[in-house]
């Protein structure tokens, strides 16, 4: 991947405690943006479907109070300019990703969440859908390429 700007791939630790992983990462890279790719709940016998993402369906692109929605809109489009199927997942207040550790880090960090549809989520039996693994990388890697300098600004003015 060419790019004009700097591309950080971060592995975090305890997002689900504290997000102290995310926290460091983002006040130590500073970065433009930041995308959190996490997991969402998949379509599971218990769980309402309406709440749920369905597995093989593609990533779910996050809407919700800390995700910037410039760059939302940008990712959709570039899911449908590429033909990647994608999945709109809603989420009221902070998402409990790193997305949130990133939003709130130094004068804050417009931030994402792509979220990978995954049943039985928190047991030893956990399932994901192989294509929503590899369309998240694809629309991840197209979504970074079409992001200039110029395109940046312009996202991010409210």
């Amino acid at each position: 991947l060419s790019h004009e700007a700097d591309v950080y791939f971060v592995a975090t630790v305890q997002e689900e405690v504290s997000m102290a992983g995310a926290l460091t990462a983002t006040y130590k890279i500073n970065p433009d943006i930041g995308i959190a790719v996490d997991v969402g709940f998949g379509t599971t016998p218990e769980l309402d479907k309406a709440d749920t993402l369905e597995l093989g369906k593609g990533p779910g692109i996050t809407l919700g109070g800390n995700i910037h929605p410039g760059l939302r809109k940008k990712l959709v489009e570039t899911a449908k300019e590429y033909n990647i199927p994608h999945q709109m997942e809603i989420t009221v207040g902070p998402t409990g990703t790193d997305a949130r550790a990133m939003q709130i880090t130094r004068e804050g960090v417009p931030s994402l969440v792509l979220s990978i549809p995954l049943r039985y989520m928190h047991t030893s039996v956990e399932v994901v859908d192989m294509d929503d693994i590899r369309n998240t990388g694809k629309l991840l890697a197209f979504f970074i390429k079409e992001i200039s300098k110029d395109i940046l600004e312009g996202l991010l003015c409210y």
